[in-house]
């Protein structure tokens, strides 16, 4: 029963952080719902309590889908209004390129008039005239292509802010489990030699139990924020999931090796965060699995290998 509990309690919290790799701008009221449901049945819930909590569930997807779902119309409502700006401009701008044949037509007209009467005052109203015109029409299409202009950057800003956050954890603001799946295939077709480093908090679990889990997403953040500073610009830092996280280091293993104990080093030791229960300070530790990335294996296979590093270094801790 233990074990179907806390089998029961991560997927909630993995739906949590799926939720966010969905959506995450939208996802922030569905995220702490989700967050208390599992604190709630951490100790020692009643049959009553976990039916109550899979209607809970229920319902907070539930509403997450018609969110999700609004929202995208919304972009999609965006996107069409632009197309149908572009093409309504380029109706309107059919409609005045013949008002404008037609009016030049009748200034050639009149200025053919006035060159064979030898009218010169005609001729310098006619011309004075057409620069005026011309003027006009350089100013309209300026102002229509300045407004289309603005709708499609707006547009485009959108776009790239959602693409941005898509690829973002959005507790600890490194890159997520998505982006992770990106930067590796783009390395390993780039043929690039690198080495994956995987770092699991020990006893995280008893963090939140004991604390909660207000503290422990601090101490994430915060840890996100020491790895992040102890990497160079073309290594990379990811969260992996729940108190995992994942660095990419460009270099042969040994350099790895030297490296992933000199980042354990600065992940290690003294957390200090704030909450209702005031400000404590949290001992941390980390464990660290790594493995040098082999021509023509698989991510798979990669993390397997991490995977069985991690695992002998926690077997050798104990």
């Amino acid at each position: 029963m233990n074990a179907a509990l806390e089998c029961y309690l991560n997927s909630i919290l993995e739906i949590a952080e799926t939720i966010e790799a969905i959506s995450p701008d939208i996802a922030s009221p569905f995220r702490e719902p989700l967050v208390s449901l599992r604190s709630r049945l951490g100790s020692n819930p009643t049959p009553e309590d976990l039916v109550q909590s899979r209607d809970t569930l229920h319902e907070i997807l539930r509403q997450f889908s018609q969110r999700a779902r609004l929202y995208n119309q919304t972009l999609a409502n965006d996107l069409n209004q632009t197309l149908g700006l572009v093409a309504r401009t380029e109706d309107s701008s059919a409609g005045r390129n013949v008002q404008y044949v037609e009016r030049l037509v009748d200034f050639v007209d009149r200025l053919e008039s006035g060159v064979r009467a030898v009218d010169l005052q005609r001729l310098a109203s006619a011309a004075t005239e057409l620069r005026e015109y011309a003027q006009s029409i350089e100013l309209d299409s300026r102002d229509d292509f300045a407004r289309l202009r603005q709708k499609m950057i707006e547009i485009q800003r959108r776009l790239r802010e959602v693409e941005l956050l898509a690829t973002l954890d959005p507790l600890t603001g490194v890159a997520n489990r998505r982006d992770l799946d990106r930067e590796l295939a783009a390395r390993i077709e780039a043929c690039q030699e690198f080495c994956f480093l995987l770092f699991d908090l020990n006893g995280f679990k008893e963090i939140n139990d004991r604390l909660g889990h207000l503290y422990g997403d601090q101490v994430l953040k915060q840890l996100a924020s020491r790895l992040s500073s102890q990497v160079r610009a073309r290594d990379y830092v990811c969260r992996w999931g729940g108190d995992e996280f994942v660095s990419i280091l460009a270099c042969d293993l040994p350099i790895a090796v030297s490296r992933s104990r000199q980042i354990a080093d600065r992940l290690n030791g003294f957390y200090h965060v704030v909450g209702p229960a005031g400000e404590l300070r949290v001992d941390v530790a980390v464990t660290v699995g790594l493995a040098q990335y082999c021509t023509g294996e698989s991510p798979e296979q990669l993390f397997r290998r991490v995977d069985e590093s991690m695992y002998r270094q926690k077997q050798s801790s104990t």
